[in-house]
């Protein structure tokens, strides 16, 4: 399945395994490239609620406004990049997937890492973006897996 905007930002969730808890893939869709693009045993619950929460806090926005400052001025090192909100992923971090957001006026500025903090890319979005993309997201207990056949299936919500 996959949630979201391609032409911005998506997110494609597909429950696979049965656990305790569903599990399967989470993958963040960010100018046409899988991130983390690995892990088909992530536990949806875990990932799907962490990310709600970054976005469920009464955030100040103001508080998280870095402006037009540049990528390469940010200092990511110190595990705390000054006004920027920490996007949790929980286990997808696991996989050297680190997400921060700060603002510009009315764009949102997402910063990411794939390779355990080695390197940093930007992309810009109107503000709200992201909220609503992580918002549209169903409780991972809302997932059903429809087995079509032995080879093929797909993810249904069922609220």
């Amino acid at each position: 399945m996959i949630i979201g905007n391609l032409e911005q930002i998506g997110i494609q969730l597909e429950y696979i395994i049965e656990f305790k808890s569903p599990s399967g893939l989470f993958n963040f869709i960010i100018d046409d490239e899988l991130i983390p693009g690995k892990g088909t045993i992530t536990d949806l619950f875990m990932v799907i609620s962490s990310l709600k929460n970054t976005f469920h806090y009464n955030l100040d926005e103001k508080d998280f406004e870095i402006g037009k400052k540049k990528i390469e001025d940010i200092n990511f090192a110190d595990g705390e990049p000054e006004n920027l909100i920490y996007v949790d992923c929980s286990e997808l971090s696991d996989f050297g997937c680190v997400f921060w957001l700060g603002y510009d006026g009315d764009e949102e500025r997402l910063f990411y890492s794939n390779d355990f903090e080695k390197t940093f890319r930007e992309q810009r979005y109107p503000k709200g973006t992201l909220a609503n993309l992580i918002d549209s997201l169903p409780n991972s207990f809302d997932l059903k897996i429809n087995r079509i056949n032995d080879d093929i299936t797909n993810t249904e919500i069922i609220s």
